[in-house]
């Protein structure tokens, strides 16, 4: 069987019927739902939320699936395609989220709120939507992998384009009636987005219109619309239009290993392909006292493919400084070891000359020789001495010590409702959860 959407579609019903997913995948889908949570409602002063919010108020109506800060900041339901554009949006609004560096984008944003959005529309419960989330969320890193390297350094935005294919299925798994099929045939035809986005609010909002274009699919496969059997690999089909590798080799395993349970989780507000840089960073900083007036130079070596999307070397905001190795650089160098968030990096702008210097001390060197995933870092000293540290973010978290850091990162963004939330997902209670997305933090 070579037609890519027979496949996935084969892979998908055969899991929501016998309902037997890997318990390892679950447990990582589970954190996933966590730290989805978290960076959702910690976006909820972020101009970006503010306005998708008042897009919702002013063209939605009443529904059944719930949205972030919906009692604070307008109706607390919506129609499910509205609800998975809003929320899909504000959850990537911080750049906070996951990332699957084998599918080269962020997985979770996307097709968890195209599984809330059907679960309550469909009267679901949260394992539902977990096991609907996690079957999405392999399609998604699978078409990632088909379309591979190529799709993506063209300039198209895996997040949106992969990611809607695994929205759909999420959506479709979410319910009782509709199979995989017809809403991937139709999906092919709506995926979109691209890098050059970077840097501006359509880039959080290709999450949220990849997570909408999963639920129209469903609700218009409902309805018996379809598109053609070879939408996804056809000759004018969405891998040949759109650049992709199309490596059949991607679906080899489908059903027998499960990709997805090898997502990262980001612990800096910023784009995933600076964090091996921070964390080199920050293990040189974490030994070193005043280290700011006697560095002289730092080289930083990092994989080509990151040279289009994080060496932006003069940001005119914090949204660009999400994508500067030599701004956060800069920024740790004159912080030390804390962490940071989005209103450290704000306060930076305009660029002050301290902040110029550091910046300016900072060369980033594309190597082929480092991973994708890994960052190399010498710092010169003005004494002449050198320190030097290395990361690699595929470095494998035990289960105990991921679930620590995301909590530590909750209980950072939301006090105690991080707590809260993840006894919600533990106790498979959809109605606390939501609860707890709808009110103010």
């Amino acid at each position: 069987m070579t037609n890519v959407i027979d496949r996935l579609a084969v892979f998908v019903d055969a899991h929501r019927e016998s309902g037997k997913c890997p318990k390892e995948a679950l447990d990582v889908m589970r954190l996933c739902l966590l730290d989805w949570a978290v960076v959702g409602l910690a976006a909820e002063q972020e101009a970006i939320t503010g306005s998708i919010m008042g897009y919702a108020n002013d063209t939605g109506g009443e529904g059944a699936s719930s949205l972030f800060f919906g009692e604070g900041q307008g109706r607390p339901r919506t129609a499910p395609r509205l609800a998975a554009l809003a929320n899909g949006t504000i959850s990537h609004t911080l750049d906070f989220d996951d990332t699957h560096f084998a599918h080269i984008g962020h997985v979770s944003t996307v097709v968890f709120p195209a599984a809330l959005a059907m679960t309550e529309a469909e009267n679901g419960d949260l394992q539902q939507m977990v096991q609907a989330a996690l079957i999405g969320a392999e399609v998604a890193t699978r078409v990632g992998v088909w379309l591979g390297r190529s799709h993506y350094q063209t300039g198209f935005h895996q997040t949106a384009t992969a990611g809607a294919f695994g929205a759909a299925v999420a959506a479709a798994v979410s319910t009782s009636d509709v199979k995989a099929a017809a809403p991937l045939r139709i999906v092919a035809g709506m995926a979109a987005g691209l890098k050059q986005q970077f840097g501006t609010a359509m880039k959080p909002m290709n999450a949220g219109m990849a997570a909408a274009h999963g639920v129209e699919a469903v609700l218009l496969a409902r309805h018996g619309l379809d598109g053609s059997h070879e939408a996804a690999d056809g000759a004018q089909g969405f891998g040949n239009t759109h650049h992709g590798e199309n490596d059949l080799s991607a679906f080899d395993t489908l059903g027998q290993v499960w990709l997805f349970p090898d997502v990262t989780h980001k612990f800096h507000p910023c784009c995933h392909g600076t964090h091996a840089m921070i964390e080199a960073m920050k293990s040189v900083l974490g030994d070193q006292s005043d280290l700011t007036g006697r560095v002289r130079k730092i080289e930083l070596r990092t994989n080509p493919r990151w040279m289009s999307v994080c060496n932006k070397p003069a940001p005119v905001d914090y949204l660009e400084a999400k994508f500067s190795y030599t701004f956060l650089a800069a920024l740790l160098l004159r912080n030390g070891a804390k962490s940071f968030g989005n209103s450290d990096m704000a306060a930076c702008f305009p660029l002050d000359e301290t902040h110029r210097d550091c910046m300016s001390r900072v060369s980033v060197i594309a190597d082929e020789n480092v991973s994708e995933t890994a960052a190399e870092l010498v710092v010169h000293l003005s004494d002449g001495s050198t320190l030097e540290a290395y990361n690699d973010l595929t470095d494998p978290l035990p289960f105990d010590v991921r679930l620590d850091k995301l909590m530590e990162k909750g209980r950072e963004c939301l006090s105690s409702k991080a707590d809260d939330l993840w006894a919600a997902i533990q106790g498979d209670d959809l109605k606390a959860f939501t609860a707890l997305m709808r009110r103010g933090a």
